[in-house]
């Protein structure tokens, strides 16, 4: 369970909930580089429960432009739809100087 619920994840103690890679079977979203990604994974490891990695990607987007996006895996795709909803920080991007 997560840590704002006061139970700690097995998982999370032994070091293993964030992967360096993104297996197939997990489900993403991609995260524009202007989010505080710091903040993201802090918000996954005090929400969510399952597993979860994050790996820079290049994408095209609707005008065939090729744009670095982060994307952002989930084991559980229903945390996904729960991060993607409930993560305040997806929906404030921070200042680039």
């Amino acid at each position: 369970m997560p840590l704002n619920r006061g139970e700690v994840n097995p998982l999370g103690i032994l070091g293993l909930r964030k992967l360096p890679f993104i297996p197939a079977h997990f489900k993403t979203i991609h995260v524009d580089h202007g989010y505080d990604v710091r903040m993201i994974e802090h918000w996954i490891m005090f929400n969510l429960k399952s597993r979860y990695a994050f790996k820079n990607r290049f994408i095209i987007d609707d005008k065939n432009k090729l744009i670095d996006v982060l994307e952002v895996g989930l084991e559980d795709p229903k945390e996904v739809t729960l991060l993607y909803l409930g993560c305040p920080y997806l929906h404030n991007k921070k200042e680039i100087w």
